[in-house]
């Protein structure tokens, strides 16, 4: 079944919880449409839970792990150490690579303000799209979010540029000032994420050692929701 193009339910979001439209009566705080597997990622009310994953038919709702940050500073080489140590703890990972790039389509090939909203659009649904891919996996990881297009917005044009069979971020358009106020937006603006209690901050370099640092956030964040 393709659940990109399945039918959307209605979901009520009463206090912090999502419920079930059809078993909801009281007041509620915002109404939105949502398939099952955008769903089972909500912060779901007990019932409405159960209910969703039996027809899912998993045992519990896959976790969601998000590695965000600027542009250049390691977070391909983070996912890929954090997904291979996940693996070795005997889960399974759902990681989904591919990415909207500019020469997808003619009209994004060169900058321009007729169409550049269009592109950033269109990268948002692509990682709306790769979050809800999951079959069985334990985990989802993502590189980026939807939330750091916002901070992406506000700067120039970065594209990446193939180094040696790598990639690095292009600091001939970005240099060391508009970075740091790009890094700066990161910091000062943790308030647009619904539960910043998710959410860790952790200084990297762009090395083969500072993945152990994120790995053991995530370590913490995954053992706190399986107590819970």
């Amino acid at each position: 079944m393709d659940y990109n193009k399945e039918k959307k339910l209605r979901y009520i979001k009463s206090g912090s919880k999502w419920f079930d439209a059809k078993r909801f009566k009281g007041r509620w705080d915002d109404i939105k449409y949502f398939n099952d597997k955008e769903a089972v990622l909500l912060d779901l009310e007990d019932e409405t839970e159960k209910e969703l994953l039996k027809k899912l038919g998993r045992k519990n709702k896959p976790q969601v792990i998000i590695i965000d940050g600027v542009d250049g500073i390691g977070k391909s080489t983070i996912v890929e150490n954090i997904i291979k140590q996940l693996g070795k703890e005997g889960l399974k990972v759902r990681f989904n690579t591919f990415k909207r790039r500019r020469n997808d389509d003619e009209r994004f090939r060169e900058l321009s303000k007729k169409y550049e909203w269009l592109f950033r659009k269109q990268v948002v649904e692509e990682i709306n799209r790769r979050m809800i891919k999951f079959t069985d996996e334990d985990i989802v990881v993502l590189d980026k979010s939807p939330y750091c297009e916002y901070f992406y917005q506000k700067t120039e044009r970065r594209e990446m540029k193939k180094n040696n069979g790598g990639h690095k971020a292009s600091y001939e358009t970005l240099n060391k000032k508009k970075y740091m106020d790009m890094v700066k937006m990161f910091k000062e603006h943790q308030n647009i994420y619904e539960n910043e209690g998710k959410y860790r901050k952790v200084e990297i370099k762009n090395d083969n050692k500072s993945w152990e640092k994120v790995y053991k956030q995530v370590e913490r964040l995954l053992k706190k929701q399986n107590d819970y």
